[in-house]
């Protein structure tokens, strides 16, 4: 089958919508980094409303510095590609036009490409979605991690950076000598208060650049929050083949999502704001307390679900909201411990908040696998679990349900431990230093228990106390048991 291209364009059916917009005129404004399903089912589709609502020199660089490479999808397509959205038997698919250009970073020609996308004075805003762990930051403390062997390289050799960080620096490097002007570099991933945190770590990684770099940087470069919501799992094979059967030509890039989806941005940018209001994006002055609701109860629900959904013989998150048992236990969680942290919102009240994640989450048409939400759980079960746990204990409120979900997290990761079956492997960056705790514990959960909570960088200051080793290696044991379900039906009477 021909692959979708421009020239395919006018020959789409009829029941799929093509870009209400001239992309022919299209420029370059806006560059992202990270060009996986997220960004396309979210990010650019609030772009592309934004272009039929007023049209605009705001087309898109897409920019990969790890695999999948863009020269074999979006490249091979002129940056087209379809999403799909399901809910129940409904599936509406449309086609997405604004990223114009895509490079891969595999070479130093390709890093100085990707270096002089970002440079150009034509682009004043960076969008990027990297995942927790392109942050290279240490999760408990959010400061850049120096031990990293990709950060190490890209401080030694700037020209060919491996990471996220290290091709804004160069970039801004670059804007600096050339009076590219002001720019505003926004991160779009699940970490809190993520515009600070980029604004860390990058300052963290240019202390060694010449203080005129920084100086520059100060005066120029703005790090907006950001929240963003819609569940986007990973395409299969069958999405492909159905996206191509609704165009009559082969999609390779194609994303599925489900019908929600949120966006609220600070409204601090350095220079002329991409106006992703008129798409129906909020822009606000503080976006904290929108991200927290969205962590600790949407991310929260999904991350325990699909720690625990694995031990009870669920593959899909939607299987894992679906099971009486564990619905029955992380509504409680939500409502009895995480809520009282949390602000009421004017549009986003928590208690409806939980009843839409249950939801959203529940729907069978989106199939995001358990192993596929639960890969990097160190990298998020702070922001998640441990931070509104943190909380209580500081106020001396208890925190069974937060503890049996962070002792979810370890048991899942245990499971690719030899004493535990080696069952699963999780991906995990944390996984193998996990892993490697349980062989030298002798069998003894709780100094087990004691070693893993003790991990600084994952969680800080939450001291181990022998309360607490004692409760988590409890549900080490009962989660690796061979009756899970009913361990935990046992703890829910907590």
């Amino acid at each position: 089958m021909e692959r979708l291209t421009t020239r395919r364009l006018g020959t789409l059916p009829a029941t799929v919508r093509t870009p209400r917009y001239d992309r022919d005129r299209l420029e370059i404004g806006l560059a992202h980094i990270g060009v996986g399903a997220f960004h396309r089912c979210h990010l650019a589709e609030y772009t592309d409303d934004m272009l039929e609502a007023a049209f605009g020199r705001w087309g898109t660089v897409g920019i990969n510095i790890r695999p999948p490479r863009l020269a074999d999808s979006l490249g091979a397509q002129d940056g087209l590609y379809t999403r799909t959205l399901r809910t129940g038997a409904s599936a509406q698919t449309r086609v997405i036009g604004c990223i114009r250009r895509v490079i891969d970073v595999e070479s130093p020609l390709d890093a100085a490409s990707a270096i002089d996308a970002i440079a150009s004075p034509h682009v004043g805003t960076v969008t990027l979605t990297l995942t927790e762990k392109g942050y290279c930051h240490m999760p408990a403390t959010g400061v850049l991690d120096p031990r990293q062997t990709d950060v190490i390289h890209d401080l030694a050799a700037p020209p060919q950076p491996r990471t996220a960080l290290g091709l804004l620096a160069a970039a801004f490097e670059r804007r600096m000598l050339v009076g590219a002007g002001p720019l505003s570099v926004v991160s779009c991933d699940n970490l809190p208060s993520n515009g600070a945190l980029l604004a860390r770590v990058m300052s963290d990684f240019v202390a060694a650049r010449p203080a005129a770099l920084r100086r520059w940087m100060a005066d120029n470069i703005a790090f907006p929050g950001t929240m963003v919501d819609r569940i986007v799992p990973a395409t299969t094979s069958e999405d492909i083949a159905f996206a191509s059967g609704q165009l009559g030509a082969a999609d390779q890039a194609a994303v599925v999502g489900e019908p929600f989806r949120q966006w609220v941005l600070s409204d601090g940018f350095a220079g002329e704001r991409p106006p992703w209001d008129l798409a129906g994006a909020q822009f606000v002055p503080n976006v904290q307390p929108y991200e927290l609701v969205k962590m600790r109860v949407l991310n929260a629900a999904q991350s325990t679900l699909s720690h625990l959904g694995p031990f009870l013989g669920h593959d899909f998150s939607f299987q894992a909201a679906a099971d009486p048992l564990l619905a029955r236990y992380v509504r409680r969680m939500l409502t009895e411990e995480t809520a009282p942290t949390l602000a009421n919102l004017d549009g986003m009240p928590t208690a409806a908040y939980i009843d839409t994640t249950f939801q959203r989450i529940g729907n069978p048409a989106i199939r995001h696998r358990c192993h596929q939400i639960g890969t990097d759980g160190s990298q998020k079960i702070v922001q998640r679990l441990i931070n509104p746990m943190r909380e209580r204990l500081a106020a001396g409120r208890p925190a069974p349900l937060l503890t049996l979900a962070i002792a979810a997290w370890v048991a899942y990761v245990l499971a690719g431990a030899a004493l535990f079956g080696r069952r699963w492997s999780a991906i995990d960056p944390f996984a193998s230093q996990v892993v490697a705790l349980s062989d030298g514990c002798q069998g003894d959960l709780v100094a087990l228990a004691n070693r893993i909570l003790s991990i600084g960088q994952i969680f800080g200051t939450l001291a181990p106390n022998d309360q607490l080793c004692a409760t988590v290696a409890r549900h080490i044991a009962g989660l690796h048991s061979r009756a899970p379900r009913d361990y935990l039906l046992s703890v829910l009477d907590l």
